[in-house]
């Protein structure tokens, strides 16, 4: 995959891009995925929505916004959302998982950082949130929100998936 898709784009750019600037809309997008995923009117565009952020994950096809962001930083940032949205398995084909207990202890998501606060305060969607990931506030530790450095292959298969199609490369994105 190269393009992102209109869908794509408007679900990503009205929920979840810009999270520093607007929580709330990023979280409140995470608590609407089972909604979204039961709407007839709208799960259609979800599925589309996540079978395009997993061929994302996979081909390292989704630029980030700012050409100063590395690849592999918004590729995790990606992941960040695909766990913040489906939850502790990773995205099918997904070259770089990250390891299922790291999720919450130490690393940390948009919706741990911003929604996951004190116990005695949790929301119900909150608590559901944390339950369908096997997680209580007691487990959050916080840490980091992704892995600093890139895998020893990684910049090879940039190359390779650039070669192939399935990405476009940019300046500074290793």
């Amino acid at each position: 995959m190269t393009d992102t898709t209109r869908n794509y784009d408007r679900i990503l750019g009205n929920w979840f891009t810009g999270v520093d600037g607007d929580p709330d809309g990023y979280t409140e997008g995470c608590e609407s995925v089972a909604s979204w995923e039961s709407d007839p009117e709208r799960r259609e565009q979800f599925a589309a929505f996540k079978d395009e952020l997993a061929a994302h994950i996979r081909d390292s096809s989704d630029q980030p916004v700012g050409q100063r962001e590395t690849q592999w930083l918004n590729d995790e940032w990606l992941r960040n959302l695909w766990y913040d949205l489906f939850g502790p398995e990773p995205a099918p084909d997904d070259p770089y998982p990250v390891p299922a207990e790291d999720w919450g202890h130490p690393r940390e998501t948009p919706y741990i950082e911003y929604a996951v606060g004190h116990e005695a305060d949790s929301t119900e969607a909150e608590r559901a949130w944390l339950a369908q990931r096997g997680l209580t506030h007691a487990d959050i530790q916080r840490g980091y929100s992704w892995r600093q450095q890139p895998p020893p292959d990684y910049a090879d298969r940039l190359a390779r998936l650039t070669a192939e199609g399935r990405r476009t490369s940019y300046d500074g994105e290793v």
